[in-house]
C-alpha cells in the first residue's frame, strides 16, 4: 500500500437520509494513516468496518496506526468503543495507535471519560507522525 491512497464508504438508509463513514487509507513513513469522516453514530445494522480494516492491516504486519479524527464531529459510546476495540487489537501485537486532531467536543469526551490518559493523541499529523520515530 506504500505510497497509494484509497477510500472506503459505507452508508445506510434511514428514512430517506444516509448515515455512514468513510475513510481514506494512505500510508506514510510505514504508518497507515486514516483519515475518518464520520459522525461515529454506529447503529445496529451498520456494519463496523473500521476495526475490520485496522485488523487486516494487522495480518499484513503493519504495526503503526494514525487515526485523523479532524472529521469526526460527534462521537458516542459505541464508536468510542469502536475506537477502544482498534486500540486493543493494535496493542497486542506491540503496535502503536496515535489519534490526531481531535475537535474540542470529541477530545472533550476522552477527557471526561479517562481515555485521554490511555491513547496518545497529538494535536496534528506532523506531530503524530514525529511520535512515531520516538
Amino acid at each position: 500500500m506504500n505510497g497509494l491512497t484509497y477510500v472506503l464508504s459505507f452508508a445506510i438508509d434511514r428514512g430517506g437520509e444516509a448515515e455512514g463513514m468513510e475513510f481514506k487509507i494512505r500510508e506514510k513513513d510505514d504508518i497507515v494513516i486514516y483519515d475518518i469522516s464520520w459522525e461515529f453514530k454506529i447503529i445496529d445494522e451498520m456494519p463496523v468496518e473500521l476495526h475490520k480494516h485496522v485488523k487486516s492491516q494487522l495480518d499484513m504486519g503493519k504495526t503503526q496506526f494514525l487515526f485523523n479524527m479532524q472529521n469526526v464531529t460527534y462521537l458516542e459510546s459505541l464508536g468510542l468503543g469502536e475506537i477502544v476495540g482498534c486500540l486493543i487489537s493494535i496493542s497486542k501485537p506491540g503496535g502503536k495507535l496515535i489519534l490526531s486532531n481531535l475537535v474540542p467536543k470529541v477530545r472533550f469526551l476522552f477527557e471526561v471519560t479517562g481515555l485521554i490518559k490511555v491513547f496518545e493523541i497529538a494535536d496534528d499529523e506532523e506531530s503524530a507522525i514525529k511520535e512515531f520515530s520516538k
